[in-house]
């Protein structure tokens, strides 16, 4: 059930209106069950995955905490126990805690494997086997993708490391821990929440309240108008851009104008449908944590990376970042770097060859394709290159007489960043590895400034009256978000209007949305781009 049909929109007022009907105590059993009917909605077979995950998640909490408390009430039977015997009791603790946290998070990560990554997997084997002259191969298997397996997987090993760690208690209650993993609006594309803070709000009590309610909605519409007002708009053109029967007919001019396209579509259709989430949960009084933070205004890519999916870049910095970074393996190369080339050199090591695990992983994350892999090392080789360099850029603004704390200076950095990483995305976009380097590389080789001749020749240009509309939508947004990035609220500031021009605004974006946003009778608004991962 797409977050933008008009099944969905029919969905959430049944939902919305029967929330604040149930009694207070009951609100999360009825999130629960709606959760589990709208996941049901995508294939009864995917449940069984996500019953999986949530079973052995519980299981496996319940299992380190009556560990850490019968460690806990050994300490309480001998008050007199001396430091030794506490440190043995503790350290035996940890070790049979560390065993149960290890054993789950490769189950959860095996399954994830499994189920993602196999068919990558057995095709490398299968090209491998057949260039050493091999007629055997190895048969695919055929599994389903369950919708949103990496995000609840990523939110369930987060759940069992917390309570391994002792951050929090584990949740005695198996459903209130299933509805944690299973809440519909966020379970399509995230964003990936904690159960510390998400999973506690989802069964609180909530009042109905004006203000949540008004403010979910403009967020749901904001969504809407992003997802179907711009990213399906431009959807067309930038597939028939990256299409590799186009790619000998079209200059590395175009092939750019389709780099800064889908840049404009793949961040409208994921914030899209995060502000759609978002505003949904907002509209319940449950308030999900921000996933995107006017990214394209970066003036670095390690900037990026912290506006862009902010969920999962928190997710990797505390559960892989920092645990490598703060490793004996790290620590010992560290020294071993500080022995031979000395302290300043020690210290790039960690902040250099972490980023590529973190990025590498990242990447696969994305996707089972070399293209994610690729994507990974190059915002790797950028971060990293950026940390290791930066005395060097240092040196060189300085003798350039560069004023870095200008506006300007400020301005080229954003648009730096942004080429940067659009770079990136063609890897994403393209067909394949190889066409993707063959398109940036073409980028740089082949121009041709009247490149709207290419489009309409080959019948892929939006024609006039689409293009004023996409470009007024994107002009809008840009406005909205430099105003976002100058620190006005603006859901905030729209609220103490006058009621009659604050409703008069709603219709208006309302109609924008209905006339121009690309649907119709017998279609079916284009599925999200992180829907699947």
């Amino acid at each position: 059930m797409a977050l933008t049909s008009f099944y969905f929109l029919v969905f959430l007022a049944v939902v919305i209106v029967l929330y604040y009907l149930v009694p207070k105590k009951i609100q999360w059993v009825w999130l629960l069950i709606v959760s589990y009917a709208f996941y049901l909605y995508s294939g009864i077979g995917q449940v069984f995955f996500l019953l999986g995950t949530t079973i052995v998640t519980y299981g496996s909490g319940l299992l380190m905490q009556k560990r850490r408390d019968r460690y806990k009430a050994e300490l309480a039977s001998d008050p007199s126990m001396d430091r030794e015997k506490k440190q043995e009791l503790k350290k035996k603790a940890g070790k049979d805690i560390h065993k149960i946290q290890v054993l789950t998070v490769v189950l959860d990560l095996v399954v994830l494997a499994v189920v993602k990554y196999s068919g990558f997997a057995i095709s490398n084997i299968n090209s491998i086997l057949k260039s050493l002259g091999s007629e055997s191969a190895i048969p695919g298997l055929k599994i389903i993708v369950p919708l949103g397996i990496s995000f609840y997987t990523f939110m369930a090993m987060g759940y069992v490391i917390d309570i391994g760690r002792g951050k929090y208690e584990a949740e005695k209650n198996p459903a209130k821990l299933a509805l944690f993993l299973s809440f519909f609006p966020s379970i399509v594309q995230g964003p990936i929440s904690r159960y510390d803070d998400v999973g506690k709000k989802l069964v609180e009590q909530h009042k109905i309240n004006y203000e949540n309610l008004t403010y979910g909605a403009q967020l749901i519409m904001f969504g809407f108008f992003k997802k179907l007002v711009i990213a399906d708009r431009v959807a067309p053109v930038v597939t028939q851009i990256f299409s590799v029967k186009m790619f000998d007919k079209l200059s590395g001019t175009t092939m750019f104008f389709g780099m800064l396209c889908y840049a404009v579509q793949i961040y409208c259709d994921f914030s899209g449908g995060i502000d759609i989430t978002r505003g949904v949960a907002q509209m319940m009084g449950i308030e999900l944590p921000l996933n995107f933070e006017r990214p394209y205004f970066s003036t670095s890519v390690a900037e990026y990376w912290r506006r862009w999916h902010i969920t999962l870049g928190a997710w990797m910095r505390e559960y892989v970042f920092y645990p490598i970074m703060l490793s004996k393996p790290m620590s010992k190369l560290s020294k071993k770097v500080k022995e031979k080339h000395g302290q300043k050199a020690s210290k790039y090591v960690p902040s250099v060859i972490t980023p590529f695990i973190v990025f590498i992983l990242i990447g696969i994350w994305h996707g089972a394709n070399w293209r994610y892999v690729a994507f990974g090392l190059y915002n790797a080789v950028i971060v990293a290159g950026s940390v290791a360099l930066e005395p060097l850029f240092k040196k060189w603004a300085e003798k350039l007489h560069i004023k870095t704390d200008s506006k300007g200076w400020k301005v080229f950095k954003i648009i730096r960043t942004f080429l940067i990483l659009g770079i990136s995305k063609i890897l994403v976009k393209a067909a394949s590895l190889k066409m993707a380097i063959k398109t940036i590389f073409k980028i740089f080789t082949s121009f041709n400034l009247a490149f709207g001749s290419e489009m309409v020749k080959y019948g892929f240009d939006l024609g006039y009256k689409n293009n004023i509309v996409l470009g007024l939508a994107v002009l809008f947004l840009f406005i909205i978000s430099l105003l976002q990035e100058n620190g006005i609220k603006i859901r905030q500031s729209v609220g103490k209007w006058f009621i009659v021009f604050r409703w008069i605004a709603y219709f208006v974006l309302l109609i924008i949305i209905l006339v121009f946003g690309i649907y119709g009778p017998e279609y079916d608004a284009a599925n999200f781009i992180y829907q699947t991962y």
